[in-house]
């Protein structure tokens, strides 16, 4: 696709996370905000050690500044 064909982003990045934090936690806290479909935390090649941030993707383009800001 061209620049400005790309699909949107769905994804939220999420940065200074503990090295204890595992995707089920982050899926329960991002959860009551929508519907996940996949939480990502990346690992050091050579450590196998989290990389300290992750990445959540809901299925919907959604404005997530305004969906986090909200009081639920």
């Amino acid at each position: 696709l061209t620049r400005y064909m790309r699909p949107p982003n769905t994804s939220l990045f999420v940065r200074n996370i503990s090295d204890e934090s595992r995707p089920e936690d982050l899926r329960r806290e991002f959860g009551r905000y929508g519907p996940i479909v996949d939480v990502y935390i990346p690992l050091d090649f050579y450590t196998r050690q989290p990389r300290g941030f992750a990445y959540i993707q809901y299925p919907l383009t959604m404005n997530l500044t305004c969906l986090l800001c909200s009081n639920k």
